[in-house]
């Protein structure tokens, strides 16, 4: 395999260099010129001009080189057309791609090159000129810029010629086929300065004839087409318009008698770079046939139009180059629109935006011959707004002569009803499954308004709504002027919905007021609003909606109790009754999950109930024993583990006997209830302040030394001792004891740490009360 470079082109590269036909071609003078002229001005043994092939590189023209053409393997210009850009080797023993080059090596051998790319249409790099010497050599960068100009100017010469070739080619196949090319130029006035050969095959008239000075071409051209064949025709050599496309009659004399003859007639105008027109280029179609067809297909449709109307059927004809579609006239009726209106019509603006492309690609595959007949449902919009769905059959009944479409018939057939019938099953299995889909979501997530936010966009999709609303009752309701927002939808407007969705979650409240609102709510019976709400009908404060031009307002039921609404406006039509039989499902369920969630949190509610008694002290709302000897065992292991600092202080409010004694049980309670608050309000959120029973209480500090928990509980005696509890018309002075120790390494049991608390209370009872005191250090 070979391993020269090759360009990403190369396939592309091959055949355009084979298809311009210059390999293994005769001398050229003028490249022959140029390779002299390179030689000269490098200063190089010689001089090249390259076509690279497949397996070769051939010497279009040689100055100082004796052999025709080098295998590619060999070549240095192959690296040239690899790359696309020139290439300098100033010794060829020091570049490791050519030190070992048979051209190199040899006696006499290649020592320096230069090569710029011969290239067309800017990627194309066909070959190279270059230069060799036998001698190492330094080239300037004039030098190689020298080269590379004669490179373009030789690449732009190959190009023209190519271009020139092909004019021509194309001019005499024009001349033999059935399509006259004219030219008209303008000055000093508008008449035909070319005219092809095959005029009088096209035309009935001898380009000599339509040349004379004294013929102007509109005299061919029947009376009823001559003045607006005229005044297109000024339009383009004006400048005013950039084309003119038009079938017209040729009158044809012959023996004295006159013959008609369609013609299509296209014609562009040449501009030079200011946009002044220099000229018009025409070609001329015999197009007779066609038009002969197109007549007799409308005459043979308007025969059978009335039985196909019977059947809802309607014909159409399309001539495809000036885009004139005919449609017939019951069909427009049907569309809503009269005959007068019908000739302004543009069919393609009614036809729905979504249908477009698929309609275009449709026509492109039957035009193509991809598919026997072009075959479509779409949408065509009605007068009154809304679309009616076509189903339409057609195919192309005449062509050009290159095999252009020129004409296209076909029937219209009114399926809306069927479409409707086969929308409204398919929407029932979507409410269906999304029914299935909240119902297994809310089981999983019991996130009510997360269901409706799932389920709320579908439902407007389905009735094409613009504003979506679900809304609760709250439990008991009787007044029934008060909605928990649920689901809210205006619009396709991101941010807005994303605000709205945010009120949601908040458990936003709303306001209801307005006679249609509030019968759907007492009475239990959906309304359809065919025309605009105004605020007596329904307010929803503080919510500010749209507009809304018409809504349907549904009740949600549990055992035939309202307890919600739904709300659908802004439809494009209108709403139906068909849409409570479709969103019957829905609604049932929504008003189950209401229920069902409503119940979640009643046991929720009581679980939390049971969960509070089991863990907080009943008379003074504070940890009870059982919870705290919990947490401190927990505490105590956490600091096994990890050598957690933490503190624990017991309390014994000081003679509280007495208080029992004197002023009744009741008021003991009470004191001990604002202990318990004044305590509280001393105390950090992670504190731990429990009852362990009477009027023993004890404190967890985690994370907290000796010192500082001294501080707090020092905090928490004054609070107590510095204000007496004011108990009905008494107030009781109270004080208390505290014993305080921090855990420590040498606590084997979490008995030993608390028993030292213990002895630090008995102390602070000992040492006279209303005091704390810490344990000691041994």
């Amino acid at each position: 395999m070979s391993s020269v470079p090759l360009p990403k082109n190369e396939q592309a590269r091959l055949q355009l260099l084979h298809e311009l036909e210059l390999l293994d071609t005769e001398a050229d003078p003028i490249f022959d010129r140029i390779t002299l002229l390179v030689k000269d001005i490098l200063g190089a043994d010689a001089a090249l001009i390259t076509l690279v092939d497949d397996e070769r590189q051939w010497f279009k023209a040689k100055v100082g080189f004796e052999e025709p053409e080098t295998h590619r393997d060999d070549s240095f210009c192959t690296h040239v057309v690899a790359a696309g850009k020139t290439m300098v080797v100033d010794n060829a023993l020091d570049d490791v791609r050519f030190s070992s080059n048979p051209y190199v090596l040899a006696e006499g051998g290649i020592r320096s090159y230069a090569g710029a790319p011969v290239t067309l249409f800017d990627e194309f790099h066909l070959g190279t000129l270059c230069v060799l010497s036998q001698s190492p050599n330094k080239f300037s960068s004039s030098q190689v810029r020298y080269l590379e100009v004669l490179a373009d100017w030789l690449s732009e010469t190959i190009a023209d010629r190519y271009e020139i070739d092909n004019y021509h080619a194309e001019r005499e196949v024009l001349a033999q086929g059935p399509v006259c090319a004219v030219v008209w130029r303008i000055e000093p006035n508008a008449h035909l300065s070319y005219v092809a050969e095959n005029a009088e095959r096209v035309l009935g008239y001898s380009n000599e004839y339509l040349l004379r000075d004294d013929v102007s071409y509109e005299s061919i051209v029947h009376p009823d087409e001559r003045d607006e064949l005229l005044a297109r025709m000024h339009g383009v050599l004006d400048g005013e318009e950039e084309f003119l496309e038009m079938d017209y009659r040729v009158v044809r004399k012959h023996n004295d008698q006159e013959t008609l003859h369609w013609i299509h007639h296209y014609a562009r105008a040449d501009k030079d770079k200011a946009g002044n027109v220099l000229r018009v280029r025409g070609y001329l179609l015999d197009d007779s046939k066609g038009k002969q067809f197109e007549l007799a297909l409308r005459e043979a449709n308007q025969n059978f139009e009335l039985a196909l109307a019977a059947g809802e059927f309607f014909t159409w004809s399309w001539t495809i180059p000036n885009d004139r579609l005919a449609v017939s006239h019951p069909w427009s009726m049907m569309a809503g629109y009269s005959a007068e209106e019908e000739q302004q019509l543009d069919w393609q603006a009614l036809v729905h935006p979504d249908d477009l492309i698929t309609m275009g690609e449709r026509l492109s595959d039957h035009a193509r011959g991809k598919t026997d007949r072009f075959d479509i449902r779409f949408r065509i919009r009605h007068k009154e707004g809304h679309y009616l769905w076509l189903h339409s059959v057609g195919k192309i009944v005449s062509r050009d002569a290159s095999g252009r479409p020129l004409c296209m018939t076909g029937l219209h057939h009114d399926i809306s009803q069927q479409v409707a019938n086969e929308n409204f099953l398919e929407q029932q299995a979507e409410v269906l499954e999304l029914v299935s889909h909240v119902q297994h979501e809310f089981l999983l997530a019991k996130d009510f308004s997360e269901v409706c936010d799932h389920a709320l966009p579908k439902l407007m999709t389905m009735t094409a709504s613009k504003v979506g609303f679900v809304g609760e009752l709250p439990p008991g309701s009787r007044q029934r002027n008060l909605l928990l927002v649920h689901g809210l939808r205006v619009g396709s407007d991101q941010h807005e919905s994303e605000s709205l969705q945010q009120l949601v979650k908040q458990s936003l409240e709303v306001e209801v007021d307005g006679d249609v609102i509030r019968s759907v709510l007492l009475r239990g019976e959906p309304e359809f609003c065919h025309e605009p709400l105004s605020p007596l009908e329904m307010t929803l404060t503080p919510i500010t909606l749209p507009e809304l031009k018409n809504a349907l307002i549904m009740p949600l039921y549990f055992k035939r109790e309202v307890i919600g609404l739904m709300i659908l406006a802004n439809t494009e039509g209108h709403f139906g009754r068909k849409y409570l039989g479709l969103l019957r499902p829905m609604l049932d369920t929504l008003g189950t999950l209401i229920h069902m969630r409503r119940m979640d949190e009643e046991r929720q509610e009581a679980v939390d109930e049971l969960r509070k008694l089991a863990s907080v002290d009943e008379l003074t709302g504070i940890t009870n024993r059982r919870v705290f000897w919990e947490a401190i065992e927990q505490r105590y292991d956490e600091f096994m583990r990890y050598d957690v600092v933490m503190t624990v202080a017991i309390i014994d409010l000081d003679d509280f006997k007495q208080v029992n004694d004197t002023y009744g049980h009741a008021a003991g309670d009470e004191v001990l209830r604002e202990f318990c608050k004044r305590t509280q309000a001393e105390l950090r959120d992670m504190d731990l302040f429990g009852r362990l029973g009477g009027e023993e209480f004890a404190i967890l500090l985690p994370y907290t030394a000796t010192d500082k928990a001294v501080l707090a509980l020092e905090r928490i005696r004054k609070a107590i001792a510095d204000k007496p509890i004011a108990v009905d018309d008494e107030e009781i002075t109270l004080t208390m004891s505290a014993g305080i120790t921090e855990v420590r390494e040498t606590d084997a049991k979490l008995d030993h740490w608390l028993a030292r608390a213990d002895e630090a209370l008995y102390k602070a009872k000992d040492n006279g009360r209303n005091q704390c005191v810490t344990a000691s250090e041994h």
